[in-house]
């Protein structure tokens, strides 16, 4: 049990302050904004290979007609890094799902697997860590109580569950006693509106920069591929060639342009990827010399 503890500290580190409701609703663990970002790291440990990563941007959310049901639109791309040292590299796929969820005023459902050991506590508690402040409805069994859910290792597994109030799940971590195996998917990026949590780890190929934080805005995003994008940085030189460039997830270059900016002053440059199909995109500006200014993300819609 001391390693089940060491894991859950692990993922849900920092302090925790008590919160008096027993659980949350399926409205307020789905209620994501369109823009949210959310990273998932899904595997096994600690010798079964590297995890998967998910990125999952949310393009669009609707209601039914009685606003009992919320619907989905999200771009989603996995991540496989790879199984050996360079030159070998990981693997990506990129698709559009949608989801609904319903009964948005009733409690939320945990159990994603089937558990003969019912969990026997659970706490909703507010997490700290990381500044995010989030609300965390956990759910586990007691030190007492292993699931019994049959296995192919010789030993017990213990579940324990996680739902987070506006970043969805669950997110679980399940160890089997006896072995030293584990399973886990937990969320370790989130962006809803300006709040952000953790760090972004999908790997695109495009070389990393380190950027200062200017104001670069794309308006609009989402976008048909058609979108502006407004600059403003006191570094960029009036006169000289400014370079903007957009890659898809694969590191692939998709476009690439310069221009000649007004220093301190906000300009809108056209950026049309209307060629493109639906997905993520990552932009970044630099300077004529190659130094990088900034860079960010970009969502086609269509």
């Amino acid at each position: 049990m001391k390693k089940i503890l060491f894991i859950l500290l692990f993922i849900f580190g920092g302090a925790f302050i008590a919160f008096s409701q027993s659980f949350l609703t399926v409205g307020q663990v789905y209620n994501f904004n369109v823009g949210d970002v959310f990273e998932t790291e899904c595997g096994t440990s600690p010798s079964q290979g590297p995890p998967i990563y998910y990125l999952t941007i949310v393009l669009a959310k609707w209601y039914s007609s009685h606003s009992d049901t919320v619907y989905y639109k999200d771009s989603v791309v996995d991540y496989s890094p790879p199984g050996c040292p360079p030159p070998c590299t990981g693997t990506f796929s990129t698709g559009i799902d949608t989801s609904f969820y319903t009964n948005l005023n009733s409690r939320a459902v945990q159990d994603t697997v089937p558990n003969e050991c019912p969990a026997l506590w659970d706490s909703v508690y507010i997490d700290s860590s990381a500044g995010c402040w989030q609300k965390i409805w956990e759910e586990g069994p007691s030190k007492d109580c292993l699931d019994t859910l049959p296995i192919t290792f010789d030993g017990w597994n213990t579940t324990y569950s996680w739902l987070i109030e506006g970043c969805g799940g669950p997110y679980t971590n399940v160890f089997f006693e006896g072995n030293d195996y584990g399973d886990f998917c937990t969320l370790i990026y989130s962006k809803k509106h300006d709040t952000i949590c953790g760090s972004e780890v999908v790997i695109t190929g495009i070389p990393p920069i380190n950027p200062v934080m200017p104001d670069f805005k794309i308006l609009p995003n989402p976008s048909t591929g058609i979108f502006n994008i407004a600059l403003s940085h006191p570094e960029l030189v009036s006169g000289s060639q400014t370079i903007v460039e957009v890659y898809n997830v694969f590191g692939e270059k998709v476009y690439s342009s310069s221009y000649q900016p007004l220093a301190n002053s906000q300009q809108l440059k056209t950026i049309d990827l209307s060629n493109q199909p639906n997905g993520i995109y990552l932009y970044r500006v630099l300077n004529a010399d190659g130094s990088p200014l900034g860079n960010g993300k970009v969502i086609i819609q269509k």
